[in-house]
Order: C-alpha cells, then structure tokens, then sequence
C-alpha cells in the first residue's frame, strides 16, 4: 500500500524521492565530498530506515527542494494547480498518482524491492470503506507490514500537511479504482475530512490499522 509530495514555471517538473540535503561547497584543495546516493537493496523484505522529509522537484539548476513533514507552500501550490487543470477527478487523481506516489510505488503500482509495496491489487487498498488507506495517507506507515503475500519494512511519510481533503479523495480513488485491476468504491472528501480530525500524532501500524473495522 502505502501509498507520496510549486511555481507554475517547474509544474511539468519530475518528482524524485532524496533522503539527504545537497552537500556544502568544499574548499580548494580539500578532498571531494559526492552527495550520498540512495541504494536500493533487491529484497524479500524493506531495510528499515528514517522516514525522509521530501523530495526535489525539477532538473538541474532549476531543482527545488520540497518538504512534506511540513506545510509547504511550493508542493500545496503545486498540488493546486493539478486540481484546476481539469475538472475531471481521474485526470487529477492520475497526475497527483503520476507525480507523487508512483516515484515509489511504481507507474504500474506493483511496486519495486526496496523501495515499496504494491498498490496494484493490495489488501491494505482494497479494504471495504477504504479508512485504512486513507490513514496511512494521512498519517505515514512504519514498520512491518504484509502485502500480497510478502513481508515488507518500510516507512512512507505523512501528508496529510500538503494535500487537501479533495486532493486525497481523487488520487486514493485512482489508485482503487484504476491502478492495475483494482476495483472499489470511491473514497469520499468527507469521509477524509472526518478521518483528519482523528488524532495521530505518529505514524500508522499494520498493527493499529488491523484494529479498524471494515466499514
């Protein structure tokens, strides 16, 4: 599951997952420093890690560095600008899906060891009323977790700060309804909006979210 965070000037920007802030300058003659790189380990099973706290959008010198632990106003402008370029809910679910969580999950939704779980075809997705996914949306998901048949140890972050109720609503109805065979019914901006007001200060356990009911 698990389940993912502008000026209009780098909107057509790519998404791309970083866990570490570009490196200070060095001095002359003083030894070369590379920023660190992110390695993915081919896995039955998800190094734990920290969770990272965003991602850089754009290429190049354009390159921005996007938060979402936090409210940012570059990702929630971006986030803005996909709602109102169509007022069709699948075409913005699609772009938020295509933008933010297929960096990890993968464009196909079946996911990548390493990095994250499927969402194709996924229990945690499919669930009858849909709270669990729409908490670990919200919320973030660490630890241990079972999906299709596989365990899996990841982290994926919070965001709940950056994406409006409208916002999840399209993109997690996307992902039960259109990404690879699955089929469920729609999430709704209200049930999102009543799940928010629950308070989580950390992030979801497959533990925890196995003692919500399937409503």
């Amino acid at each position: 599951m698990a389940i993912v965070v502008v000026v209009t000037a780098v909107a057509a920007g790519v998404f791309l997952w970083e866990r570490s802030h570009r490196p200070a300058p060095t001095a002359p003659g003083s030894p070369r420093h590379h920023e660190p790189a992110i390695v993915h380990k081919e896995s039955q099973t998800n190094g734990p890690g920290e969770p990272a706290q965003g991602f850089f959008l754009g290429k190049g010198d354009e390159k921005v560095f996007v938060n979402y632990s936090t409210p940012d106003p570059l990702l929630q402008s971006f986030m803005q600008s996909v709602m109102t370029s169509s007022s069709d809910p699948n075409a913005q679910g699609r772009e938020i899906f295509l933008r933010i969580c297929a960096a990890c999950h993968q464009k196909d939704g079946d996911g990548k060891d390493g990095v994250a779980p499927p969402l194709a075809g996924s229990e945690w997705v499919l669930t009858r009323g849909g709270r669990r996914l729409i908490k670990i949306a919200l919320n973030g998901m660490s630890g241990p977790i079972h999906v299709r048949d596989r365990d899996w140890n990841m982290t994926m972050p919070p965001w709940r700060e950056n994406l409006t109720d409208d916002q999840l609503a399209v993109v997690l109805t996307y992902i039960r309804t259109q990404v690879g065979t699955n089929h469920a019914e729609a999430i709704t901006p209200e049930l999102i909006a009543t799940v928010r007001e629950e308070n989580h200060p950390k992030p979801e356990t497959a533990e925890e979210l196995l003692r919500i009911g399937d409503k």
